[in-house]
């Protein structure tokens, strides 16, 4: 017999994880409103030159590209960002700042892991527009503002890739462009790999000595003020970070701090970049990440705006989810027998239930009176209507409240609004 199965990586998405990211999803579509994000999708296809344009060809090693019929090489897309900066930059009749939101699914040809899959969902949020610590300070608070609606404790962590650049052109005096790159790139990997391990791969770039200075600066800590008079001894002159730090105080936002280890693998982030955590969780990892991005609209040929945004995996913040998983109010009609026209009154009971807005299902397998309480005791159902001869003889039907056990029996004409009061 041939077995069906999904290549490695890909997965099916069950009923019951569905329920929590419906949840994450109503929570990003309302912290959109609250904060005046308008919702888009960008196309799920892209030539494969667009998502070259800033990556380069070694894109296709993390990517699903393929030919079309036509011959044109089509990429599926990897992120948010690239689509919706290329809508942006293709509609100069829009007027900054340009705030929009995506929830959507994508693709990337990468190592399965822990909350990673190949195929999953993104939320994002991008603001075009100004260049300033303000449009940062908003992505990080629409960010901390949403993992709370989700009821996690959320930490963030602040870096600037230009304060680390500065002390690789000042203090090092390291100034090609690639070699900066694969210094950066070695700073993003200290949370996964030793020091030792990462010196030595990027050996053709940076001496030892050289990326254990990068990497003692990088571990400087501290409030606002006390890290800019850090920097300041290191002859960075730079108060960008230390601005974004301040407007989030005045926002409320709680356990921001600056790291300037996070740079984030992404070689189109300019400046700012952040992500988030989960304090009670941090073996889950990064809930979201996202930066100052200036470059990416100037390469689709927008060098007249600026653009910082965030993006996060639903399926972390499913992990993350700590809101009660209250699966709703919701009844099942119960008939008491096999007699045809008891479960039709049942089916017609829970009809009746629906169109008064009452989510509500019925019977249908002629399982026995016992089995239906034990099965909707599983489920989480708020109460079981039962329907037998005796109560459809008297007009009426008897409703168990399955947490407490309690039975109530109600005239038929009053069942919605008896629910309606007791919920």
């Amino acid at each position: 017999m041939v077995e069906f199965s999904l290549p490695r990586g890909l997965r099916d998405i069950p009923p019951e994880e569905s329920a929590s990211a419906e949840a994450v999803r109503a929570a990003f579509i309302d912290n959109c409103r609250l904060f005046d994000y308008k919702l888009m999708e960008p196309s799920s296809l892209e030539l494969i030159e667009t998502l070259e344009a800033k990556s380069g060809p070694s894109i296709r090693n993390e990517i699903y590209f393929f030919k079309d019929k036509s011959g044109r090489d089509l990429g599926l897309r990897f992120d948010l960002t690239v689509g919706i900066t290329r809508y942006v930059t293709a509609r100069r009749d829009l007027t900054p700042p340009v705030r929009l939101g995506s929830y959507s699914s994508m693709w990337r040809y990468e190592e399965p892991q822990y909350g990673r899959y190949r195929w999953f969902y993104q939320w994002d949020v991008e603001l075009f527009g100004p260049s300033n610590a303000e449009a940062d300070a908003e992505i990080i608070e629409f960010s901390y503002s949403l993992f709370k609606k989700l009821g996690t404790r959320p930490k963030i962590s602040i870096g600037s890739r230009k304060i680390i650049e500065l002390f690789i052109r000042n203090k090092l005096g390291i100034l090609d462009e690639k070699r900066i790159l694969n210094a950066l790139r070695g700073v993003d990997k200290l949370a996964k790999k030793s020091l030792d391990e990462i010196a030595l791969e990027y050996s053709d770039s940076v001496s030892k000595e050289q990326f254990q200075a990068i990497a003692a600066f990088a571990k400087l800590k501290g409030d606002a003020n006390s890290f800019s008079n850090t920097l300041k001894e290191y002859g960075i002159e730079d108060n960008s970070l230390v601005e974004i730090l301040d407007s989030l105080k005045s926002r409320g936002v709680q356990n921001a701090e600056p790291d300037l280890r996070i740079v984030r693998g992404i070689d189109y982030y300019t400046d700012m970049v952040f992500e988030a955590f989960d304090i009670d969780n941090l073996r889950l990892g990064s809930l979201c990440g996202g930066g100052r991005y200036d470059s990416l609209p100037a390469v689709y040929g927008r060098p007249d705006i600026g653009a910082t945004g965030v993006a996060g995996g639903v399926e972390r913040a499913v992990l993350a989810y700590k809101i009660s998983r209250d699966r709703g109010k919701k009844f099942f009609v119960a008939p008491v027998g096999k007699d045809l026209d008891i479960i039709r009154a049942a089916a017609s009971i829970a009809a009746t239930l629906r169109t008064g807005g009452i989510a509500a299902q019925s019977e249908i397998s002629e399982k026995s009176l016992r089995k239906i309480l034990e099965a909707q005791a599983e489920a989480g159902t708020t109460g079981v209507i039962i329907v037998g001869e005796k109560e459809m003889a008297a007009g009426n039907v008897k409703i168990k409240w399955m947490s407490t056990g309690e039975e109530q029996v109600v005239k038929k004409s009053d069942l919605v609004t008896a629910l309606a009061n007791r919920l």
